[in-house]
């Protein structure tokens, strides 16, 4: 993924490790799923610029409704611009993400992986 940023020509700094997930909620909704997760910035250096969170890994039928656009490779990612342009170490923020499901009744819980990546443009 970072790779194909590059082939692009647009560089993108993946800080998955320098980042804890840690969900806070997740439950059904009427056609899908909201997963509500604080991203932490465990790390001693700051995360700047823009946060892409890829969502990798999608079932077929499953999409992220508020996905800001996809990345080069199909994934979907959400955007999140930074509270002054910067997430300091021991900051944190909230991030909700919504996925429909085509058929609901039938699915089990959407899983996914995600990649955290600073930069700006589209990953």
């Amino acid at each position: 993924m970072l790779v194909d940023a590059i082939d692009r020509g647009l560089e993108f700094l993946d800080v998955t490790a320098q980042l804890q997930v840690a969900r806070i909620r997740s439950r059904r909704t009427g056609d899908g799923q909201e997963d509500v997760d604080r991203i932490t910035n465990t790390s001693a250096s700051p995360v700047d610029t823009h946060l892409r969170i890829v969502v990798h890994g999608l079932a077929a039928g499953v999409a992220l409704d508020n996905a800001s656009g996809a990345a080069h490779s199909g994934d979907p990612y959400r955007r999140e611009f930074l509270p002054d342009g910067v997430l300091a170490p021991g900051d944190s923020l909230v991030e909700t993400l919504r996925f429909s499901i085509r058929r609901p009744a039938f699915a089990p819980p959407v899983s996914y992986t995600l990649a955290l990546l600073s930069g700006q443009g589209n990953p």
